[in-house]
């Protein structure tokens, strides 16, 4: 029989939750030692630091305690609400004020109620379209399949022909300004129609055997709009899957590409992505498709590795910051800094390679991230 551990009414099924479990009992005491929780004020400012994880926990005895928190803070603001009113009407004892209070606390609970109800059948409709999507996105995949070539071995032929071609007149070309040339590239027949209904589309996210299965957006140099709105720019608090506004991905493709996600508790979006940091999900889930509108690729998993948002004037590497390196020396630079952030995995890349950096939101530390590294082919 599995050993089960237990503190206090919660059970892990693992000794590393439980010890998790210790840590967050550690972080509570710490807390209730500091502050009065069961004060309005103090027990409202917890709430704002936990809500906006400035604290953090790490399992379930720790949500628990937020929980709680939360609870305290709707009790006071209840209680407070009640007293308002009956010091407006000045007679806290008379039956018809009380009266008064007790329909205005229903109205309350209709509105929150209309407000919930408004919220699942927005999320029911959000997740419909999602669902609508993917179909969408499979269909055209089977449909032109056969089509598909890539761009690369079509500029080879190109350059291949036009090299028989001329073969008799290399001395007078050679004698020639030679001028840049120019690549135009064309969205796959596939993408088409969904890039029709968004022209923020660049391509299409998955991870076989896992929720992984998304459109990528990006808007040139804005990275806040994609994290509260979906592929049909509605509001969802899933928010969609987007390249970093700064990357460069079609013709002049950045050494490494960045995709972000919300880590959802729901396992929507990244929400899965910190399985990763388990060495046999980590073993089982190497393979990555990022088709672009583009060209389709595939890359193969190096590394999954922990980091933290850090202020500008901190003098710190941030992975999120490698789009592009000048040269050999400097990627070779970064890839070592890379390799001291990585929990599972051995960044087996060459300068040269094509990477693709996948980066969600991760609570072991305040504003801690976590980041999965793939390399292309």
């Amino acid at each position: 029989m599995k050993e089960k551990y237990s503190i206090g009414q919660y059970e892990f099924d693992t000794y590393e939750e439980y010890l998790d479990g210790l840590d967050d009992v550690k972080k509570i005491k710490s807390i209730i030692h500091e502050v009065d929780i069961y004060d309005a004020d103090a027990s409202l400012r917890l709430y704002k630091l936990l809500r906006q994880n400035k604290i953090t926990f790490k399992g379930k005895v720790g949500n628990g305690f937020f929980c709680y928190v939360s609870d305290i803070v709707a009790d006071n603001s209840r209680k407070l609400t009640i007293k308002e009113y009956e010091n407006s009407l000045g007679e806290p004892q008379n039956s018809k004020a009380r009266t008064f209070i007790g329909y205005a606390l229903i109205a309350a609970a209709i509105v929150c109620a209309i407000i919930f109800t408004v919220q699942q059948i927005r999320s029911s409709g959000n997740a419909k379209e999602l669902e609508e999507l993917q179909s969408m996105r499979q269909e055209a995949q089977q449909e032109y399949a056969s089509d598909y070539s890539s761009p690369i071995e079509d500029d080879i032929t190109s350059e291949e022909q036009d090299a028989n071609a001329q073969g008799d007149s290399q001395e007078i070309a050679s004698s020639q300004e030679v001028l840049p040339q120019t690549t135009s590239l064309s969205i796959l027949p596939e993408f088409e129609e969904l890039y029709d209904q968004n022209n923020d589309l660049v391509g299409w996210l998955e991870i076989e055997g896992t929720q992984i299965n998304y459109p990528v957006m990006q808007i040139e140099d804005d990275n806040t709009y994609y994290l509260k709105h979906n592929f049909n720019k509605k509001r969802d608090n899933n928010g969609s899957l987007f390249l970093d506004g700064r990357n460069s991905f079609a013709t002049n493709r950045d050494d490494n590409l960045i995709i972000y996600g919300h880590n959802m508790r729901s396992g929507k979006m990244f929400g899965t992505l910190k399985q990763y940091l388990e060495e046999d999900y980590y073993n089982e889930h190497q393979t990555i498709t990022f088709d672009t509108i583009y060209e389709k690729a595939t890359y193969t998993v190096v590394g999954a590795g922990l980091s933290q948002v850090s202020y500008q004037d901190e003098d710190t590497f941030r992975y999120y910051d490698f789009l592009d390196a000048e040269n050999e020396e400097e990627f070779n630079k970064i890839i070592s800094k890379l390799n001291k952030l990585i929990v599972c995995g051995d960044m087996d890349v060459s300068y040269g390679d094509e990477l693709l950096t996948l980066s969600t939101c991760n609570s072991y530390v305040e504003d801690g991230r976590m980041f999965v590294i793939a390399k292309k082919g």
